[in-house]
């Protein structure tokens, strides 16, 4: 059977089925290989770059109280953890939940987040972006597409903390269309083969007002096994959409933020 994406290999696969089963696992899942390679990537100077970012945000204030709110992410899994002291502001965490920050203050800089009452996230991880988002917005529906294994832990995850309005749905055998208010997807939807994309773009992107993709540009190309869309390819399938450089660069110089139903 051919993979579906970058993620979709036995490794991965298999570490997600371990670490939403074993309890044991579970306490240490963030500080696993597999997790460091495929999710808990950032590293800690790519964390200051993006708390530099969320600071020097005008759009975007968050009190000592969501600060804490907002770290509680790194309670669960053992995550590798960094110190930082960025314009009076002093935090020990995960850069990765930093980067969760960071992608929370492009949305409310650059849409109407009152808006924005139900989600769709494909390529969810273990469900660290979703709960950072219902963290901070008023969400009444999170809609979660990806493997069956990334699903089972994601749910694990976010049920450590909230698991109200979250539905489940495995990407391999999606059949309906699930109609948002917004999509959201971060390094994921640019590593999926182009028959993926198109059932994605069919069932969900295409019914989605507003959207916000973190286009990973490496994960195009042949090489890696995946044969998806090409950027300027891609862009057609969306509506009046808008393109703005990384910043600050997560893997390559030639990722992107692809928007669109902006302000």
């Amino acid at each position: 059977m051919q993979r579906t994406s970058v993620l979709d290999v036995g490794a991965f696969r298999e570490f997600c089925y371990i670490a939403s089963h074993n309890n044991d696992f579970f306490q240490n899942f963030k500080n696993h290989q597999v997790c460091k390679w495929a999710i808990e990537y950032a590293k800690p100077e790519q964390g200051r770059d993006y708390l530099i970012k969320i600071l020097s945000n005008p759009n975007f204030k968050i009190s000592v109280e969501q600060w804490k709110n907002f770290l509680k992410n790194d309670l669960i899994g053992n995550p590798v953890a960094a110190n930082y002291n960025v314009n009076g502001v002093s935090i020990t965490c995960s850069p990765t939940t930093l980067r969760y920050i960071k992608v929370l203050s492009d949305i409310i800089t650059y849409f109407d987040v009152d808006k924005i009452k139900t989600v769709a996230e494909i390529g969810v991880g273990y469900g660290g972006q979703c709960r950072i988002l219902k963290n901070f917005l008023t969400i009444d529906n999170y809609n979660l597409i990806d493997l069956p294994e990334t699903l089972a832990l994601a749910e694990k995850f976010l049920g450590a903390f909230d698991s109200e309005n979250l539905k489940f749905y495995d990407g391999t055998h999606l059949y309906e269309y699930i109609i948002s208010d917004f999509f959201i997807s971060n390094y994921a939807f640019s590593e999926l083969q182009k028959p993926v994309q198109d059932m994605y773009i069919d069932k969900v992107v295409s019914h989605c007002k507003s959207g916000y993709i973190s286009w990973d540009g490496q994960f195009s190309k042949t090489e890696y096994g995946i044969e998806g869309y090409e950027l300027e390819d891609f862009l057609k399938k969306i509506p009046n959409p808008k393109v703005i450089p990384e910043d600050p660069v997560s893997t390559s110089p030639s990722n992107c933020i692809i928007m669109w139903g902006t302000k």
